[in-house]
């Protein structure tokens, strides 16, 4: 029976044509295959991609805008600028109702951070706080790439100024900390500062004081630096003489008179002399400024 149906089937035999057009039908059938799957392929590529695009895109947008280093701007109006990794201004923030007052209309972010400042210092709002008896404190808080450089900087800004202006230095967590406490890094670094002699002043009392009564302050109890209310320190090879001239207000006297001895030293009348670190403090009497 098999070789009935074989030998029927032996006669049967395709047309050449035939055979080639199979061949070409079934080759191109196979290339079709293979660029649909090539192109599916693509597409997914593109796809994957286009998503990794998107996440590195928000995630360097949102870089690009986090604070590393602060600048804060402080005299009465306490305001605080945030800087990003290029050093552009990404938040500007006002710590009271006169540096709100100052902020209004100025277009801050962006800017270099020595342009902000100048916008700031150089503003029509803020004129009238920049008198003879008033500081104006530029204070820095970066980290350790950054610190040197915008330090330089601001200080080199703060001589140009002059107006009673000058620079000091904080580190980042003492930034951390002031924001905690609402407060600018400055004028949170000088709260520190007067905590350490005067243990009864509080971050609320600073918070309504101007940098120079801050530093007046200071002052009292001998450890301002410069001269800041009328008071002066004085140093010879980095010792004392335990004196404070007379700070009168409203025709007041302040803390103790001057009173020379026969050894050319002056000591206050309601205090013993005293050695802490070469300056004397001047007793415990202080007296604080409101504004």
């Amino acid at each position: 029976m098999d070789n009935k149906i074989q030998d029927a089937f032996s006669h049967v035999k395709a047309d050449p044509a035939l055979k080639e057009a199979t061949k070409d039908f079934l080759a191109t059938k196979r290339e079709r295959q293979s660029v649909f799957r090539t192109r599916a392929a693509y597409r997914t590529f593109a796809a994957v991609c286009a998503m990794l695009l998107l996440v590195v895109g928000i995630g360097g947008y949102q870089w690009s805008q986090m604070p590393v280093s602060y600048v804060s701007i402080d005299i009465n109006p306490s305001i605080e600028l945030g800087l990003n990794c290029f050093e552009r201004v990404v938040t500007a923030e006002a710590y009271n109702p006169e540096g709100e007052e100052i902020l209004q209309g100025l277009s801050l972010k962006g800017k270099k951070y020595t342009e902000a400042i100048d916008s700031v210092v150089e503003s029509e709002t803020m004129a009238p706080y920049l008198t003879k008896e008033e500081e104006l404190v530029l204070t820095v808080a970066a980290k350790d790439s950054k610190e040197k450089t915008i330090e330089t900087t601001v200080a080199d800004y703060s001589k140009r100024v002059g107006k009673n202006c000058h620079s000091v230095s904080a580190d980042i967590e003492t930034a951390s900390s002031a924001h905690d406490n609402g407060m600018s890094v400055g004028k949170y670094n000088a709260y520190l500062q007067l905590s350490q002699y005067d243990s009864g002043v509080t971050l609320d009392e600073c918070k309504h004081m101007s940098m120079s009564q801050i530093h007046g302050l200071l002052n009292e109890h001998g450890h301002g630096e410069g001269r800041h209310n009328g008071q002066q320190q004085n140093k010879d090879g980095g010792d004392s003489h335990n004196a404070q001239q007379q700070n009168t207000d409203g025709g007041d006297s302040h803390n103790a008179q001057p009173k020379s001895t026969g050894g050319g030293e002056h000591q206050g009348t309601q205090n013993n002399s005293s050695d802490d670190g070469g300056m004397g403090t001047g007793g415990h009497h202080r007296r604080r400024h409101h504004p």
